[in-house]
């Protein structure tokens, strides 16, 4: 089993030395930084599997250093490092990302069950979400019948091709609406705009408006010039559901 790699990010370099010392004794890998930039290098150099950072660092101080660890590695847990006095700040700093937070000084068993059970927790999320990328598919739809096979069949035909306008019949309920998005996030337009009209819930007068867009004073209550909604869903897909109503 490979050694877990802990980076420690603190400015105090005896406490540095001594909790290294500490963490190696139990055959962990230990890479470390005095300052809040140099551990995002060592970070990016290193890769390590969790991350001791103090709040109180020289420069770029400890909640900037998680914001700019969690933006580049969003997987990577980070355990944060208070002393007396910082409690409210190491909460605000588990609310915006961290695993966790310990107050000096704290007895190195507790440490060393913080990172296990930061890793594993670290373990079982990637575990659960990789599964639950792998079980969904890109369009939303789920299922293993040989209806839904055929389904699926059609639909990736359907967004694959040049067809500009398609008409979905069924019954209120059957899932058309599921299915135009499944049509648009298969196709070439999955990254640009689905725009969802209800016209059974749009005025009549108003449906030239909400569509085409309309200029400031064109009809009573446009204070300000609108963007139709078929503007809005350029490049993309505009859904017109329920057009019979």
């Amino acid at each position: 089993m490979p050694k877990v790699h802990v980076l420690i990010i603190d400015d105090e370099e005896s406490y540095v030395r001594s909790l290294s010392f500490a963490l190696r004794n139990e055959n962990m890998r230990v890479s470390t930084a005095h300052t809040g930039e140099a551990g995002i290098s060592e970070a990016e150099r290193e890769r390590p599997d969790v991350v001791l950072l103090d709040l109180r660092l020289p420069g770029m101080d400890g909640m900037a250093t998680l914001a700019t660890l969690l933006e580049r590695y969003p997987n990577l847990p980070v355990i944060m490092i208070s002393a007396h006095g910082d409690t409210r700040a190491a909460v605000q700093a588990v609310k915006s990302g961290a695993a966790d937070y310990l107050t000096k000084p704290f007895e190195l068993d507790e440490l060393l069950h913080d990172i296990v059970a930061t890793l594993e927790h670290n373990r079982v999320v990637q575990e659960l979400d990789y599964h639950r990328r792998r079980d969904i598919p890109a369009n939303g739809l789920l299922g293993e019948s040989p209806v839904i096979g055929q389904l699926q069949a059609t639909l990736m035909r359907i967004a694959g091709s040049t067809a500009t306008r398609i008409l979905l019949l069924g019954e209120s309920g059957t899932g058309k609406a599921l299915v135009a998005r499944a049509i648009h996030a298969s196709s070439q337009r999955a990254e640009r705009a689905f725009v969802e009209v209800n016209c059974a819930a749009l005025p009549e007068q108003l449906i030239e408006a909400e569509l085409f867009g309309a200029e400031k004073g064109a009809y009573t209550g446009a204070h300000q010039k609108r963007t139709g909604l078929v503007a809005l869903a350029d490049g993309g897909t505009l859904f017109l559901d329920e057009i019979g109503e």
